[in-house]
């Protein structure tokens, strides 16, 4: 069984959309964050040794950070939907997105996210 260990306002939401889309039967195990800090609770070092989200697990198999997850999915449960074929034009842009959205985007939104932080503090 697949369990998405999903903590509120963080990268797995990305995966809940990927699980809704590929119609696959799931269990989520919800983490809050602490009201003061903002950080995810000491209970997720438990399932990762990180102590973040997401991270999924299915059975035996255990993976952290979105983009891994994403891709073990569509690997282990896509049967080639929202994947092009490899050495198309498709497939290349599919690449650059997914890297993307982690490489070039993320670090954007982490650094607004700061500053508006700093600027209602």
């Amino acid at each position: 069984m697949l369990t998405l260990h999903h903590l509120e306002n963080s990268r797995s939401q990305r995966i809940l959309w990927l699980l809704e889309e590929l119609a696959l039967p799931y269990e989520i195990r919800l983490y809050r964050r602490d009201k003061a800090t903002s950080l995810a609770p000491p209970e997720l070092a438990e399932v990762h040794p990180l102590g973040k989200a997401p991270v999924l697990t299915d059975d035996d198999v255990t993976v952290a950070e979105s983009g891994a997850i994403i891709e073990y999915l569509l690997e282990q449960y896509g049967n080639g939907r929202l994947v092009p074929a490899p050495g198309t034009p498709e497939y290349l842009a599919y690449r650059y997105w997914m890297h993307y959205a982690e490489g070039s985007f993320m670090p954007l939104m982490i650094l607004s996210l700061v500053m508006g932080r700093i600027e209602s503090a």
